[in-house]
C-alpha cells in the first residue's frame, strides 16, 4: 500500500482548495462518463420514424464470451475472467491524500482506478437483465446503468456497506437533477454484496421498469414527465450498457452519499462480479444484428 505523500504539484495544490468550497451534492451519476460530450437538447424526443442504431440481443455470459463487450479507460489489472463471471476490481490511487472541506467533511485527492465495461452498439429501447454483486466496501460504488452520449441515463447503482439495497435513478439531456429523480429499493434474500441477484431495466417508449429478482421494484412513465406543452424529461436516445466499479471519494458529497471515503491507508480487497447479462432490443426502434 502506497503510504500518503503531502507534496503536492501546483496544480495538485489547486485541485485541493477548490474542493474545499464544494457543498454536499452528488457531482456524477455513476462516475462513468458517456463516450462522447455532445451537448443533448433539453427535451429528449424520438419516434420509429427515425434512424434506427444497431442493436444486439446479447445472450452473454461472460466467463465464456467477451464477444460485443469492451473496458474503457483501464488496464489489465482492474478486471479478471473468473470460471463464472468477470470480477471488477477497484484499486487504490497511487498517492492516498485525506482531505477535509470547509465543513470538516472528508474526501480523497485521489480516486481509485476501476473500470467501465461498455456494449459496443446502443440500444434504443428495449430490455437488459443481468446477474450482479455488488461490491461490499463503503465508498465504492458498483453500476449498471444505461448511458446516452447526449447525457440520457438509466441506472441501477449498489452502495458499498448498504448490503440490502440498490439505488435506481434516470436522467434526461444534459440538465442533471441528482436528488429528484432517484430511489432506493430494499432487496429481498441474501445480502447483495454476498451472492449474486437478478436485475432488470426494461425501457420501453411509454415508461421505465426496475426489476430484481424478476420482481418490479419501481416503474416510471413517460407521461409523468411530460408538460401540458408535450416537453417530457425521458431518456429516449439511444444509449450504450455499461457496468462499472468506482471510487464514490473524490467530493465530500459523492462521498458521503457513497458511505465513504475510503481509507486506502489500509489493505483492501474491493470486488463486484458479473455472470451473465440478456438483452432483448425493441425491434420497432432497433435495427437488431446479430
Amino acid at each position: 500500500m502506497v503510504s500518503s505523500r503531502y507534496t503536492f504539484s501546483l496544480l495538485q495544490l489547486l485541485l485541493a482548495l477548490a474542493q474545499t468550497g464544494n457543498a454536499a451534492v452528488r457531482s456524477q451519476p455513476g462516475a462513468m462518463a458517456s463516450s462522447a460530450a455532445n451537448a443533448a437538447d433539453p427535451v429528449s424526443k424520438v419516434s420509429a420514424s427515425e434512424e434506427k442504431p444497431l442493436c444486439h440481443n446479447y445472450r452473454t455470459r461472460f466467463a465464456d464470451d467477451m464477444r460485443g463487450w469492451q473496458v474503457d479507460d483501464s488496464q489489465q489489472d482492474t478486471y479478471e475472467i473468473l470460471d463464472d463471471a468477470i470480477e471488477f476490481k477497484l484499486l487504490p490511487p497511487d498517492d492516498y491524500v485525506r482531505l477535509h472541506d470547509s465543513k470538516n467533511l472528508p474526501y480523497n485527492l485521489f480516486p481509485g482506478r476501476g473500470p467501465t465495461l461498455n456494449s459496443t452498439v446502443y440500444m434504443r429501447y428495449g430490455r437488459m437483465s443481468a446477474t450482479l454483486k455488488a461490491s461490499a466496501t463503503p465508498g465504492s460504488v458498483t453500476a449498471f446503468i444505461l448511458m446516452g452520449d447526449g447525457g440520457d441515463e438509466i441506472d441501477f447503482e449498489w452502495i458499498g456497506g448498504a448490503s440490502n439495497q440498490v439505488q435506481t435513478n434516470y436522467f434526461w439531456g444534459n440538465s442533471k437533477e441528482y436528488t429528484i429523480n432517484g430511489g432506493t429499493h430494499v432487496v429481498k434474500g441474501a445480502p447483495v454484496d454476498a451472492a449474486f441477484h437478478k436485475y432488470t431495466i426494461n425501457w420501453q417508449p411509454d415508461k421505465i421498469e426496475w426489476l430484481v429478482d424478476d420482481e418490479v421494484v419501481r416503474t416510471k412513465n413517460k407521461a409523468e414527465t411530460c408538460d401540458a406543452a408535450g416537453n417530457c424529461k425521458f431518456p429516449s436516445q439511444p444509449a450504450r450498457i455499461q457496468f462499472g466499479l468506482w471510487d464514490g471519494s473524490l467530493e465530500t458529497g459523492t462521498a458521503q452519499w457513497a458511505h465513504g471515503p475510503i481509507d486506502w491507508s489500509v489493505p483492501h480487497t474491493i470486488t463486484a462480479q458479473a455472470r451473465d447479462i440478456t438483452v432483448d432490443c425493441n425491434p420497432d426502434y432497433n435495427q437488431i444484428v446479430e
